[in-house]
């Protein structure tokens, strides 16, 4: 297989493989979950690492499960420390973020302490650790006798997307009756902590998994980052699942072409892409991003501005008051409204029709007096349905 060719598809793959988890850790709120297990899994790791050298050197372990071994033992430290929170947090002494500030940490640091002794057969270090090298991973084949099948990571990246695609087939509305109504779930006999449990180990492979190619630090990046930049712009689950794959497969291309034109490390330019692709969704999101809200907030003040308005002519259009009262010097004074908004707001009446011009005094229209009974406070931008995202 092509170098460059390696080194694309394990980068599309890798990310699609985050991509797909992410999207139930943002909507569980767990995304910091994920970033205690990619921590704390390198203990697990190392001893792996180090069983796997001593049963091999021995004899004892077959090639075929040493691969295995090295993903499912620090997994299994994953769940645990998804475990060890969990039962903090039920003592009431603790929140969720201070179990993990204290959980995550030790075990981090017991990994490194492993990882720095640098034990003899294990091919680890504290840079391939916490950065990952996708160039790296593309030089390591996968070799079945003479026969050179490709880079090992693409094919264990790989296996592990096509495990998070069918656990997400297979209990999709298990995982979204948990994920927006546990109470839902419980009543309808649905375990939510066994299949957090079992969500978690999900996560916790597809953290070790991408070890070698993108490091425990920068793969958090790939799990959030495209699930967060998709919540923003989706209205339900599948598009959120959809957009979510589209952008981590749009942010990991972008940063390895990026990392090659700059002669920087890839993994680090892959999850700064991302995270640009993020901000630029912030920005410019329609519902949700920060200009689409300023728009709505500044239709809404306008729209509440026209309703007040109206009210006001309503309510002065007849009598002596009706001239002074009506005109627009007489609406700033009595609404105490600076002059350029004011001048905003009759404007934008005008123009929808609900007042009129009249001899230089302005007058509600039989539309206008339509609009002040109808008017509602509701926020109209805000989704419906069943499917729809919070």
């Amino acid at each position: 297989m092509n170098f460059m060719v390696a080194n694309v598809l394990i980068a599309l793959v890798t990310a699609l493989a985050c991509a797909l988890p992410g999207v139930f850790l943002v909507l569980r709120r767990l995304s910091l979950v994920a970033e205690g297990i990619s921590h704390a899994v390198l203990p697990g790791l190392v001893a792996a690492f180090a069983v796997s050298a001593a049963l091999d050197g021995a004899g004892m372990l077959p090639p075929a499960l040493a691969p295995l071994l090295i993903i499912l033992a620090p997994a299994l430290i994953g769940v645990l420390l998804v475990f060890g929170v969990e039962t903090l947090n039920k003592t009431g002494l603790l929140t969720s973020d201070a179990s993990l500030g204290i959980l995550f940490p030790a075990l981090f640091s017991i990994g490194v302490i492993l990882v720095s002794r640098r034990y003899s057969g294990i091919p680890l270090s504290e840079g391939s650790i916490l950065m990952g090298d996708i160039t790296f991973s593309a030089l390591q084949q996968l070799q079945v006798g003479s026969l050179v099948l490709g880079p090992r990571a693409l094919y264990r990246m790989g296996a592990i997307l096509l495990l998070n695609a069918l656990f997400i087939l297979l209990f999709y509305k298990e995982l979204k009756i948990t994920t927006f109504d546990p109470l839902l779930a419980t009543s309808l006999g649905i375990r939510p902590g066994k299949l957090h449990y079992a969500f978690t180990a999900l996560v916790a492979i597809t953290i070790v998994g991408a070890f070698e190619t993108v490091g425990a630090i920068l793969v958090v990046a790939l799990l959030t980052a495209p699930a967060a930049a998709a919540y923003l712009i989706s209205k339900t689950l599948p598009r959120m699942i959809f957009f979510s794959c589209l952008i981590a497969a749009t942010g990991a291309l972008g940063g390895l072409w990026i990392a090659w034109v700059l002669d920087s490390t890839t993994s680090g330019t892959m999850a700064m892409v991302m995270g640009l692709i993020f901000l630029g969704i912030l920005t410019i999101a329609p519902r949700r991003g920060l200009v689409g809200r300023w728009l709505l907030v500044r239709r809404q003040r306008l729209r509440f501005a026209e309703q007040v308005l109206v009210a006001h002519l309503i309510h002065h259009a007849r009598g002596e008051r009706a001239a002074p009262a009506c005109s627009t010097t007489g609406i700033g004074i009595h609404l105490q409204w600076s002059r350029a908004f004011a001048n905003r707001v009759v404007a934008r009446a005008l123009l929808q029709g609900t007042i009129t011009l009249d001899q230089g005094n302005l007058l509600p229209t039989e539309k206008g007096r339509t609009f002040h009974r109808s008017f509602s406070y509701q926020d109209s931008g805000r989704p419906s349905g069943r499917n729809s995202l919070p």
